[in-house]
């Protein structure tokens, strides 16, 4: 104990001499045009649960390394960026200590999150919660209720567990487990779920890009599933992800009758396996609300792999997401998205669109607008008029709870999206094949675990306004 005091205190010591000579430091680097400065010894503070090899996987260097004086105040901030985005600490401050002109010690201060979360389920089962609000008349039978236990650190390896006994409209019962790194060099990890549930209500058809439902006493829809992701992650912002997965649907003849189509060949069971490559390019500053830095992503998808005939399906998915600080608080952010699906008899269980996750045009929240193709623009730009951390409760039993990060942001947005043709088990498709554009005003909150909030305004193309409230960043 006397050993650990006496280590805390020097290192707290070091700390405030560098604080002290990092100016100086920086003064003098700064009007250096070139040389290399030594990374020394790591020290990380405040990891009670993470692992020291998970925290070190983010850092731009190692001890050893040599890095360009011009380039390590960046080099810094990107370390930092890449901690907070692990999404295990609440904050990250990556300080040098330097010990001489050309050597630098880092010391790396986390404040870890709570990890453990036994939660009550109370969501609601339509698309969106504008969905539910008008189209659905604010049906509470149509919500979502049980139990679900996330941990999200289970062995201090960033690995995650998932555990979910849901009620109410849709009957779930799922587990899900994921360990990002499974070998040493800390590059391969593993996904593995499954999942089983059934419905008594469900979506069977569409007219005038609204979703009709069947429903009875009787479950009409069971749906079985498991799959398994390996990801291979080179380097620090590019991931590889080959998922393979099998399924097995059935449906109630109440189903069939009111659309033969809902499976392929008019069939009232379907099973097939899926195979999905990912690649993506990351280097969003944070993830959860970007400000700054790309996204892009490659997906091919194949549904049926030739083992059953019941489905034949190959799409191909492709996004750029860009985002820029203007300085002055003020932020640029534009995504441009396309979608195609190579089959000429898309099953309506497995439709895709507007209107259906990840894939929206706001202002028309109350549609959804399915097609075999589509492309996509959303831009924003916005301004920070509030930040800051607000003090909870000093007194509280739980570090992680005493203190609430916020930040609040005014902006203006303009939305576009094309579809190509219906799919065939659709009616009164005004919206495919022209041209969705809308602009608005909004509201965006975020707060504590990566909470996000919107409030919308918008006005599309056909002059319909809305407000709109949503739980996830729009882009």
């Amino acid at each position: 104990m006397k050993k650990s005091l006496k280590g805390i205190a020097i290192l707290t010591f070091l700390c405030v001499l560098s604080l002290r000579g990092f100016g100086q430091n920086t003064l003098f680097t700064d009007s250096l045009s070139a040389g290399y400065i030594k990374i020394g010894k790591t020290y990380i503070t405040g990891n009670k649960k993470t692992k020291a090899e998970i925290i070190l996987r983010e850092l731009d260097f190692i001890e050893g390394d040599k890095v360009d004086i011009q380039e390590f105040n960046q080099s810094i901030v990107l370390s930092q960026q890449k901690l907070i985005n692990t999404r295990l600490f609440i904050t990250v401050e990556v300080v040098p200590l330097f010990t001489s002109d050309t050597e630098v010690d880092i010391l790396i201060r986390l404040q870890e999150r709570w990890y453990i979360f036994p939660l009550p389920i109370f969501k609601l089962a339509d698309r969106n919660f504008t969905e539910w609000w008008v189209n659905q008349k604010r049906d509470f039978s149509r919500v979502n209720y049980g139990i679900q236990l996330y941990h999200f650190n289970l062995t201090g390896r960033n690995d995650k567990l998932i555990f979910r006994t849901q009620f109410g409209f849709t009957k779930q019962y799922e587990l899900q487990y994921q360990r990002p790194y499974i070998n040493k060099a800390q590059t391969l990890g593993l996904t593995l779920r499954t999942s089983f549930a059934n419905n008594k209500t469900v979506a069977t058809n569409t007219d005038g890009h609204r979703l009709e439902f069947e429903q009875s006493d009787d479950i009409n829809r069971r749906i079985f599933s498991s799959s398994g992701t390996l990801t291979y992650r080179p380097s620090f912002y590019s991931r590889h992800s080959i998922d393979a997965g099998f399924s097995r649907a059935s449906v109630s003849e109440l189903i069939t009758d009111a659309n033969s189509e809902y499976f392929q060949n008019g069939e009232a069971l379907q099973k097939y396996f899926r195979l999905s490559y990912v690649y993506s390019w990351d280097n969003r500053d944070y993830f959860a609300y970007p400000l700054s830095g790309n996204l892009f992503r490659g997906e091919v998808s194949n549904y049926g792999l030739g083992i059953f005939n019941d489905l034949n399906m190959f799409s191909l998915r492709g996004s750029t997401s860009n985002f820029f600080d203007l300085g002055g608080k003020l932020y640029l952010a534009n995504s441009l998205e396309g979608y195609y699906n190579f089959s000429d008899e898309i099953p309506y269980m497995l439709r895709s669109g507007f209107g259906y996750r990840p894939d929206f045009i706001r202002g028309y929240e109350r549609y959804v607008v399915e097609s075999n193709a589509f492309v996509s623009n959303r831009s924003e730009f916005k301004y920070k008029f509030i930040s800051g951390i607000q003090v909870l409760s000093r007194r509280s039993l739980i570090d992680q709870f005493r203190t609430m990060p916020y930040a609040f942001y005014f902006k203006a947005f303009v939305d576009m999206g094309y579809t190509g043709d219906p799919i065939r088990s659709t009616t009164n498709n005004f919206y495919n094949r022209e041209l969705m554009l809308s602009a608005g005003l909004g509201l965006d909150i975020v707060t504590y675990y990566d909470f996000v909030v919107r409030f919308e305004f918008s006005v599309n193309r056909q002059k319909q306004t809305g407000f709109f409230v949503n739980f996830r960043s729009a882009l």
